[in-house]
């Protein structure tokens, strides 16, 4: 089975934050209060025609990760810190990467490899109970596709 998503990821307050200024941001409700949200095709959409100009990113390990969608997470990374992931994993093996935002700005990534996604929700306050990693008790193997 693969694993294959994009998403905001931070404490509901934060998230909800950042879903009030875009018409198809949807938060799904996870533990820990927790919110995420899928960075679908016309989420990245709108974002990308809002901020019209040319990508100006660095090389990342993000495949979305556009100066776009960076300007649109700094100015909601305020309440609290956000995590933006990407994970791409089919038959067990593939990439994770992500960068964490918070008061505006970058502060930690782009980074990629194994326990980068832990990391990450770590700094935005998931905490895991023994067994189990960060990434677990949030649920998020449950969602291994985005939505249509």
């Amino acid at each position: 089975m693969g694993h294959q998503i994009q998403a905001i990821i931070g404490k509901r307050e934060a998230v909800q934050v950042f879903a009030d200024c875009w018409v198809w941001a949807e938060i799904v409700d996870l533990p820990q209060d927790c919110g995420l949200v899928f960075l679908t095709d016309a989420l990245f959409d709108s974002i990308t025609e809002l901020f019209d100009k040319p990508d100006r990113e660095e090389p990342s390990p993000l495949m979305l990760f556009t100066s776009a969608i960076r300007w649109a997470l700094e100015g909601s990374a305020c309440p609290g810190p956000l995590a933006y992931i990407e994970t791409d994993y089919t038959g067990g093996y593939g990439t994770q990467a992500g960068v964490l935002l918070e008061r505006g700005r970058i502060i930690q990534g782009p980074v990629e490899g194994e326990e980068t996604i832990n990391g990450l929700l770590r700094a935005v306050g998931v905490w895991h109970r023994p067994g189990e990693d960060e990434f677990d008790a949030l649920g998020l193997g449950h969602y291994r596709h985005m939505p249509l």
